[in-house]
């Protein structure tokens, strides 16, 4: 008898958990949008359960409650009140965007389902701890370089830089580097120049053709570095099978190279990693479409490249290096408010080929994988027009800045990577919607589309 009175204790002890979710994408892909939506429904699940309705455990009821936890001292902490004043303000606007490591942790008490529940060893109630890790989209594209050597990075990116849009935008540094040769002498000042020079190029490539494929990340966004002589390097022509004869710019570059690998990049995938166990990844399919077919091309290159060497399970370069595992993984297209329903599931349908092989990667290494089009704050209703005689759907909004709220006809979304015939004419350009006033209220919510959706997906098994 004294073993069964003491189940309940020693069980709910078991059913108190922590799952660390690291949320990532290419930069403007709205990370912090997800997490401000994602905290701010969450604690609503108690008093308004309907804003939750496909994550089964807020259904039905079974979310006991919500609260948000005080920041832990070795990371800094996600800045929920700023993103939240910005949606409450008059008018709102969207707040600012990632630019360091940050978290967010919340914890949920939920009356548990199936066998558990249906027999009560193991009690009715139990608690997990939510805690989210967010960073900015540039660093995601550093973890493929743990994988490369000095010279393989150089000729891949400089191959890159001479096709397509960078051809124009990368002359002045290429001339720069065509003036100072990677067989003269080692300067630190001649590395500094080279750097900013290739540093401007990447910003030109973001800004001007909305490239995604732009390392390494810390270039554009460098967070805390307090030592910037680590950034002070560039790629460098070097045949294959060569190395940089010592006392050479090369040589100072790969060094730099090298020193900015062991400083920076492993030591932030090593927290990261820490006990991750759920990956969501965003992506602004709609943006790349609407950019045109390189920024759509590109986009998907430093998609399937970073995932490549993000792989899920026992054989992902994140385990061998750092330990990590991540079992579940929800690719998700983002802005699905900015086109109507059935084109919501097109961008669903493009989303999953677009990842298709890193899914196929995930699922044989034992991770659970599924792709998803949400809009994690919902600025737009859905509705209909008539355009050259025919009924079609549209979605009406705000624009950013706006007066009067627009409907907006986006086209129609290719459910599959569209083929050359697609581009001859530009993709319908999307404009900035504003986003929707909210209270702030903690129990009040965010209207979103299919948020919840991506919670039960994430989250399900530990709830049930």
């Amino acid at each position: 008898m004294r073993v069964l009175d003491s189940l309940p204790t020693l069980t709910t002890l078991a059913r108190n958990r922590t799952v660390r979710l690291a949320v990532t994408g290419l930069s403007r892909s709205g990370k912090t949008a997800f997490i401000t939506s994602f905290v701010q429904n969450l604690l609503s699940a108690v008093g308004r359960p309907g804003r939750l309705p496909f994550l089964r455990a807020a259904a039905e009821r079974r979310i006991l409650g919500t609260r948000l936890l005080a920041p832990a001292d070795d990371v800094p902490s996600f800045p929920l009140g700023d993103t939240v004043a910005a949606l409450a303000a008059d008018p709102p606007h969207w707040p600012a965007g990632t630019i360091d490591l940050r978290r967010a942790r919340l914890s949920l008490m939920f009356s548990s389902a199936g066998f558990f529940r249906r027999t009560g060893l193991l009690g009715d109630t139990a608690g997990l701890t939510v805690e989210i890790l967010d960073y900015p989209g540039e660093w995601l594209l550093d973890l493929p370089l743990l994988q490369q050597s000095y010279g393989d990075w150089s000729r891949a990116t400089l191959a890159l830089a001479r096709v397509g849009a960078r051809t124009s935008l990368a002359r002045d540094w290429l001339d720069f580097l065509a003036r100072h040769p990677a067989e003269g002498i080692a300067d630190q000042g001649i590395a500094l120049q080279a750097h900013q020079l290739y540093r401007n190029f990447l910003v030109a490539c973001r800004e001007r053709e909305q490239l995604s494929l732009l390392q390494p990340g810390r270039f554009l966004s460098p967070g805390q570095i307090t030592d910037s002589s680590l950034l002070w390097f560039c790629p460098m022509p070097l045949a294959i099978g060569a190395s940089a004869r010592p006392g050479t710019l090369a040589a100072l570059m790969e060094e730099r190279f090298e020193a900015y690998k062991r400083a920076v990049v492993r030591p932030f995938f090593a927290v990261l990693a820490r006990n991750v166990e759920r990956q969501i990844v965003l992506v602004d399919v709609l943006r790349a479409l609407n950019a045109g077919e390189e920024a759509f091309a590109d986009q998907r290159l430093a998609l399937d490249l970073t995932l490549a060497a993000f792989r899920f399970g026992r054989r992902s370069l994140l385990r061998l290096l750092f330990g990590a595992r991540i079992d579940r993984v929800l690719f998700a297209a983002t802005k699905a408010d900015h086109v109507p329903a059935l084109q919501r599931d097109h961008l669903e349908a493009l989303m999953a080929n677009l990842v298709e092989a890193p899914s196929l990667r995930a699922r044989g290494a034992h991770a659970r994988v599924a792709a998803a089009a949400l809009a994690s704050i919902r600025c737009t209703e859905d509705g209909t027009d008539v355009i050259d005689g025919r009924k079609v759907d549209i979605v009406v909004g705000l624009p950013e800045g706006g007066e009067r709220r627009i409907r907006f006809f986006p086209g129609i979304v290719p459910v599959t990577p569209p083929p050359a015939g697609f581009w001859g004419e530009r993709f319908t350009e999307f404009p900035v919607f504003q986003p929707p006033r909210i209270t702030g209220a903690e129990g009040d919510g965010i209207p979103h589309i299919n948020l919840d959706k991506a919670l039960d997906f994430l989250l399900e098994d530990i709830l049930a």
